[in-house]
């Protein structure tokens, strides 16, 4: 339990610096469960406890598989023929 607590935090500091975080690790380590398991703490500190502290909000996940969606479609990419930027997933999703 030490070390799934640990990981959970791990992934906790990752995210608040990182944009998008990819879970890697065999079948049955634990990656679902570390994320669900911050996902539920998050949400539970700002609904049930009304936590003053902004890291800390109503939180939603979304999960694909990297291999299906190409890097402009995930971050967005500039057309150098048409001088257009068109949003990505990631930007999408977060407004």
């Amino acid at each position: 339990v030490p070390a799934f607590v640990t990981k959970v935090i791990q992934l906790y500091d990752t995210m608040n610096v990182r944009f998008g975080v990819m879970l890697v690790g065999p079948t049955g380590g634990g990656k679902s469960e570390c994320y669900r398991t911050l996902q539920g703490a998050t949400t539970a500190l700002r609904r049930e406890r009304r936590h003053a502290d902004a890291n800390y909000q109503v939180t939603h996940t979304y999960v694909f598989n990297p291999k299906c969606i190409k890097m402009g479609e995930l971050y967005g990419e500039y057309n150098l023929l048409t001088n257009e930027w068109t949003d990505g997933l990631g930007s999408t999703i977060l407004r």
